[in-house]
């Protein structure tokens, strides 16, 4: 089993790069300095004092934001800066993988927030609408013979990752709250296999998106 390391990094078209609370995504949302700490489920919960969860009846989920951090990854699916780590072996999975990771991650934090809240999902922002912007950032995988695709390539098993969930009011674009942590990934044993090009990857984001939904419960009870 050879373990590698792959890094994903945000896609926001602006330039440089500004630390974000110990959580360098690439951008800094409109309001991020003005969050307070709180304690909770992730290891990192900030919201404005002010935020009134209460009044929003939707929300709108933006599509994962990840990109492969590897000049050799600059093509049709990065768009803006990278970063490069040479410090280990880099991983630059396919197109098809990458897209299989936004459209898993994407599926599986919408059926979460459709089961877990109270809230209609929509597809753009607008009055009374919460933006979540999920970004995936700093993941590393293992990729093993036992797990190959058709062509028999080997698939990448996520291990661990940062995840952070931003939420943003829908007409202002103010951020309201961060929820981040970094999380290794651990399928019980007896967790069978997916089949798709990410066999593990279910888990791990069911695990981060129920949180989500929790963390979001829990944080608009105490702003009522």
């Amino acid at each position: 089993m050879t373990r590698k390391l792959l890094v994903f990094v945000v896609v926001i078209m602006v330039s440089g790069v500004v630390a974000a609370r110990n959580f360098d995504t690439g951008y800094e949302p409109v309001g991020l300095t003005e969050l307070k700490k709180r304690k909770g489920g992730f290891s990192t919960v900030l919201a404005h004092p002010e935020a009134d969860f209460s009044r929003y009846t939707k929300i709108h989920p933006e599509p994962v934001a990840i990109v492969i951090s590897d000049p050799a990854a600059a093509n049709q699916f990065s768009t803006g800066r990278l970063h490069t780590k040479r410090e280990t072996e880099s991983v630059i999975p396919l197109y098809t993988e990458v897209v299989e990771f936004k459209h898993v991650f994407g599926e599986v934090l919408a059926g979460r927030i459709a089961n877990d809240l109270d809230l209609e999902l929509v597809d753009a922002p607008g009055p009374g609408t919460l933006v979540l912007r999920p970004v995936v950032t700093n993941v590393e995988i293992t990729t093993s013979s036992k797990n190959t695709a058709e062509d028999g390539h080997e698939l990448p098993q996520l291990d661990e990752g940062t995840i952070v969930f931003d939420l943003m009011d829908g007409e202002s674009g103010t951020i309201l709250a961060r929820f981040a942590e970094k999380r290794r990934n651990r399928p019980p044993k007896d967790e069978k296999e997916t089949v798709g090009l990410w066999p593990n990857l279910p888990y791990w984001a069911e695990t981060v998106a129920a949180d989500f939904c929790q963390e979001l419960q829990r944080i608009g009870e105490k702003t009522d």
